[in-house]
């Protein structure tokens, strides 16, 4: 699985609603293992408080390439 398909599906289960936020080309290759460890977690889970969504936001917000 690509980085812009695992983006896709941890923005469909946080049901973020600006997508184009979240764009593959500002993550680095080095960060899918990461990206994956976050989906997998959302796939694990049926239900994200809205602080644990908030929470997964600001930390794909920190991922992202300077």
């Amino acid at each position: 699985m690509d980085k812009e398909q695992i983006l896709n599906e941890i923005i469909q289960k946080l049901n973020v609603v600006n997508k184009g936020v979240f764009k593959a080309e500002d993550y680095s290759d080095e960060k899918i293992s990461e990206l994956n460890d976050i989906k997998e977690l959302l796939d694990s889970r049926k239900q994200i408080s809205t602080s644990e969504q908030s929470a997964i936001i600001e930390e794909l917000s920190k991922m992202r390439k300077q």
